[in-house]
């Protein structure tokens, strides 16, 4: 008796200890990379869907975190266990954004889920809308249920959510961070009706797509995935919450920062321009000074390279080169009550102005209604960082103009009033829409803004969009503006999407253009729509987008789409008729040390290659305009084949710039392999005698003179695209001095750098027992060093590396062995190139390279011959004369 007592009270002990088990336990410690996950439980496999085909862990709440990407990855396994009357879901989420969805009124749209098990009516969902609405649904013995949240789903922070089940109880609740936040009543005798369909982590079973883009995944970093066969009670969900936030290695929002080994491996996303961390973006605007900072606001779409329901994405800089992202500063919302909003279908593009240290945006709104669709609406934020924002909502209805978008501000400085213009269709073309406020509130329309009609001033367009309005000084201003549609298209090729510009005069009340026609802001098409500050020196600063040049489905392998140019100085030439484009001068703090080569006095008659590569990097080539040919400039991204390359160069006969990409890339994606000549303005720039080339992977920014710019896109496929030629045809050019720098990374985490450098001469064949000397920059070297690891290119003939040895944590020797057996008549540069595996942080790049001059060239003396007779030698008398030979630096 006593024997099947304990036997009995021991099967309730072990039955009771296993029902306190998870039937599902995802824990996603796998490394970066690994495509599947098991259930802790039972080892059953789950896959983890990525474009990329390595999904990726960060830093959660236990161990590691699956990080999603909002269009790509999701994970996928079969739930076996049944469940019952009782259950508990539950995960931990770091929500960078809503899903994404089509724009559609509230009852077109298809929801996402956070973890679900659903079809044809049956299963679960823990589900969340493109508007931040979340619940619980559940199928319970035929019967859907359904709890919501009565508040949106908190963004960029850890939380615990858990749907649970207990029928014995009656009830059906939904919980955030250990609280219930909605509850509804359940049978006693309810059971789960279980869908006989996978369970999904990150998606829902419907699938929305736009073109070939999936669009209602979650971008969020997911840890602690679970599913009990019992109603956990909330005293234990509460306490789960608790010890994890304690235990958590990261916050929310550094949980979901993209990982910068996603795009380690892109040849073609640039490293030092401004851009979004991934997906798509479209114009910057907004760029305003507060506290100290820059902040520059930009379209995006967070869940992956596609536009729908544009939010304001967010970025600040000291500098306008070096650039931090923040959190996204608005995005559509429902605040129109129930199933509307004003915004609803996207925030779309305006500007920021600061009143009373308050900053004000002003931003287009759209949506699915009569009124204020499209209309101007109003956000304000005293934020420090204006990380939040507080929507006021629409200030101005469309009703003088067939449409309009883009609002741009400024103050009148005599009346004290704000003025606004606006991007607008009017009449059969493009135009302004002109309003003016004392208050940033109430807003007065007003007349037409130019004295000129727009009729006159259009270039066949249907709409202006990002209108841009400053002064240049001397009583003069400029006028940009984005004419799109009708005649003009993105590939023209009569007229292209582009900004064009006029410079006027301006009363007050009018503005009156010097030219009727505009004159295009760029020299060949590429960048569009810049937005423009003013630094402490009062300088006019734009930046503008330079869109993509290559199809969809490129886009979405490389999961990011569009990028901006570098900062341009603006300034109204000496013909007082012409804007003038400069480098920004900080741009010169990407240059890094030790990187730059220099070359002086070639003659170039064809092609000239010079003894320096890269892709991240900046020419300057200087040119001697009474020693230059018909034609002469600068090859770039020139594979070591010659099969790809871009030719940049003046026609001095036609005076036109021409870009040659027809051999830019070799990918049949690329949508731009063409030869595209601009018409350049000798008399306002000058005879080109400054090439200024920044080259960043797939962009390019181009200034002539300090005076004429523009920027493109190139997408070299090979790796070693990056060399670098001058080209002259017609004749021979002198390239008086030619710079070329290595730039540094200007976004995200410092990357680890490496300089080169020697502390002696090493001179042409005197080079055995040297030495060089190797620095690193915000890393260290590990305390034990693998040589076998290192390699060093362009070393002369006849040398070799004897031994690589560390000095301290930040600093490493070569030591070098033989001496070369061949001539080098210019100095000579070497390339190191170490693995990311010999420093003690594990940071991009994945290979870390530095290039340097370190090899001096010696000019060896000619050998000559003197020729000498001790007499005269007369023409018929030489027999049996002497002649004197004498070697000369030789024997």
């Amino acid at each position: 008796m006593k024997k099947n007592t304990l036997i009995g009270i021991l099967m309730i002990f072990i039955n009771c200890m296993y029902s306190q088990q998870p039937v599902l336990y995802l824990n996603y410690n796998e490394a970066s990379g690994v495509s599947s996950i098991k259930n802790a439980i039972d080892n059953k496999p789950f896959v983890i869907s990525n474009t990329f085909g390595k999904p990726e862990r960060i830093a959660g709440i236990y161990g590691n975190a699956l990080r999603t990407d909002g269009f790509s990855t999701w994970v996928s396994g079969d739930l076996a266990t049944p469940l019952q009357g009782q259950a508990t879901i539950e995960t931990w989420i770091s929500l960078e954004s809503y899903p994404s969805d089509e724009e559609l009124p509230y009852n077109g749209l298809t929801p996402s889920a956070i973890v679900s098990q659903r079809k044809d009516g049956k299963g679960f969902s823990l589900g969340i809308n493109t508007f931040g609405e979340w619940w619980f649904e559940i199928n319970l013995s035929g019967q859907i249920y359904k709890v919501k949240a009565p508040a949106n789903f908190p963004l960029y922070e850890w939380v615990h959510v858990a749907g649970v089940i207990d029928a014995g109880a009656g009830t059906l609740k939904l919980v955030l961070n250990g609280n219930v936040v909605a509850s509804t009543a359940i049978p006693a005798t309810a059971v789960f009706t279980k869908a006989d369909a996978p369970l999904l982590v990150g998606k829902s079973e419907v699938k929305k797509t736009m073109g070939i883009f999936l669009i209602n995944c979650l971008s969020a970093a997911i840890d602690e995935t679970k599913i009990y066969a019992r109603a956990k009670p909330n005293s234990e969900l509460l306490s789960d919450y608790t010890a994890g936030i304690a235990s958590a290695a990261t916050t929310g929002e550094q949980a979901i920062a993209v990982p910068e080994s996603r795009f380690e491996n892109d040849l073609l996303r640039p490293v030092y321009h401004a851009m979004p961390p991934a997906n798509w973006t479209n114009e910057p605007h907004g760029l305003v000074k507060y506290n100290n900072a820059y902040h520059m606001f930009y379209q995006r779409t967070p869940n992956g390279p596609f536009k729908t329901q544009m939010h304001w994405g967010h970025m600040t800089s000291s500098d306008l080169v070096h650039w931090e992202n923040k959190k996204d500063a608005l995005w559509p919302t429902l605040d129109g009550g129930g199933t509307t909003g004003t915004d609803m279908k996207g925030i779309w593009s305006g500007d920021v102005i600061v009143k009373d240290n308050v900053a004000h945006a002003l931003y287009t709104s759209v949506n699915h209604g009569s009124m204020y669709n499209p209309g101007i609406s109003l956000a304000t934020s005293s934020d420090a960082n204006l990380e939040n924002w507080t929507k006021k909502g629409p200030v101005i209805n469309r009703q003088f103009v067939n449409d309009f978008r883009d609002p741009y501000l400024w103050k009148d400085a005599a009346t004290g009033n704000y003025n606004m213009i606006i991007g607008a269709a009017v009449g059969s073309g493009g135009g302004l829409d002109f309003y003016s406020s004392p208050d940033l509130v109430t807003w007065n329309h007003k007349d037409q803004f130019s004295t000129v009609n727009y009729g006159q001033m259009d270039i066949g367009s249907v709409i202006w969009e990002m209108p841009v309005f400053e002064s240049l000084g001397n009583g003069k201003f400029l006028l940009i503006t984005n004419p799109i549609g009708g005649s003009v298209n993105k590939y023209g090729p009569s007229k292209y999407t582009r900004a064009v510009y006029w410079i006027g005069t301006w009363n007050g009340d009018k503005f009156t253009p010097d030219f009727i026609q505009p004159k295009n802001l760029d020299i060949i098409h590429g960048h569009l729509s810049p937005t423009v500050t003013r630094k402490a020196n009062g300088q006019l600063v734009g930046i503008g987008m330079v869109d993509e040049r290559r199809s969809s489905q490129a886009q979405l392998n490389a999961g990011w789409c569009h990028t901006y140019s570098l900062p341009r100085v603006y300034s109204l030439l000496s013909d007082a008729k012409t804007l003038g484009q400069a480098p920004a001068p900080e741009l010169q703090s990407l240059r890094l040390a030790g990187s730059k080569r220099s070359f002086t006095n070639l003659s170039v008659n064809g092609t000239q290659q010079l003894n320096a590569d890269g892709s991240a990097i900046e020419i300057v080539a200087s040119v001697n305009p009474a020693a230059a040919a018909t034609q002469y400039g600068i090859n770039f991204a020139v594979s070591a084949s010659g099969g790809e390359y871009t030719k940049l160069y003046y026609d001095v006969n036609t005076k036109q710039i021409v870009l040659d990409k027809s051999h830019s890339s070799l990918s049949s994606e690329n949508e731009e392999n063409t030869l595209i000549k601009g018409d350049y303005d000798e008399a306002a720039f000058g005879k080109p005698v400054k090439f200024q080339v920044f080259i960043d992977h797939s962009i390019i920014d181009v200034f002539i003179n300090d005076a004429a710019a523009f920027s493109s896109r190139i997408y070299p496929t090979k790796a070693d695209s990056k060399d670098i030629q001058l080209n002259s045809v017609g004749g021979a050019s002198i390239f008086t001095n030619v710079e070329v720098y290595n730039l540094d990374k200007a976004f995200g985490i410092a990357q680890t750098k490496i300089n080169i450098s020697s502390e002696s001469v090493i001179a042409e064949h005197a080079e055995n027992g040297k030495e060089f000397f190797v620095s690193v920059s915000n890393n260290t070297f590990k305390s034990t060093l693998n040589p076998s690891l290192w390699q060093v290119e362009n070393l002369p003939q006849g040398i070799q590396v004897s031994s690589i040895a560390r000095v301290s944590d930040t600093k490493a020797k070569i030591a070098l062995q033989g001496n070369s057996t061949s001539d080098y008549d210019t100095n000579r540069s070497v390339t190191l190139s170490v693995p990311a595996t010999e420093f003690t942080e594990d940071k991009a790049p994945s290979i870390v390279t530095g290039t340097a001059v370190i090899f001096k060239a010696v000019q060896e003396a000619m050998t000559t011959l003197d020729l000498s007779s001790a007499a005269e030698l007369k023409e018929g008398f030489e027999a049996e004369k002497e002649i004197e030979v004498k070697v000369v630096n030789n024997k």
